[in-house]
């Protein structure tokens, strides 16, 4: 008997729904409302932070499976990216801020790596912060904020990221180091 209940709820609710839907997309084909729709179209990032808050709400306050949080903040911030560039930022700059979604990916990864073991949390932090600056350094090039080309500046600082890798290594065997002499029984971190 509940079941049949349920299923009638389930139908009263989805029928509901398709009305709406229809009847907001009959407005938008009949051109009524037409700024009303503009704008009610700009807005349909909304769900996609809706779903990203969603699964990040089962992680972190359910205690559900970690693997929610890369996608839950890959929808997040790619909703909020795509709100701000429906309301606030100009239109067809696309091409001039793609960068950002280098920001996402590594913004979406720092929260995942956190949950993560040892020797996997360092290898996520180290990619996720590569993806943060290479879109440092791709911005002033996109912007247009450099009077070179990428390729002369790429061609004579290449000998940076040499010395960027060097430090990682450097400060990632500093405190493997430290964790190991803190924690010398625990099998997760690696002997110096």
């Amino acid at each position: 008997m509940k079941k049949e209940v349920r299923f009638q709820n389930k139908l009263l609710i989805t029928g509901i729904a398709f009305i709406l839907v229809g009847i907001v997309l009959l407005s938008w084909t009949l051109e009524l409302f037409p700024e009303f729709f503009a704008w009610l179209l700009s807005l349909w990032p909304i769900p996609l932070m809706a779903a990203g808050l969603i699964l990040l709400y089962f992680v972190y306050l359910k205690s559900k499976n970690d693997r929610l949080i890369l996608p839950g903040m890959i929808l997040l911030l790619t909703g909020i990216f795509f709100l701000l560039y429906n309301t606030i930022i100009p239109e067809k700059s696309l091409e001039k801020i793609w960068p950002a979604f280098m920001d996402i990916a590594g913004l979406s990864l720092l929260p995942y790596a956190f949950k993560k073991t040892y020797r996997v949390r360092i290898g996520l932090i180290i990619s996720a912060i590569t993806l943060i600056i290479l879109s440092i350094i791709f911005f002033p090039f996109s912007l247009k904020l450099i009077g070179s080309d990428f390729i002369h500046f790429i061609i004579r600082w290449w000998p940076v990221v040499l010395i960027l890798v060097g430090l990682i290594l450097t400060l990632s065997y500093w405190i493997n180091r430290k964790l190991t002499q803190k924690h010398p029984k625990n099998s997760d971190h690696p002997r110096a």
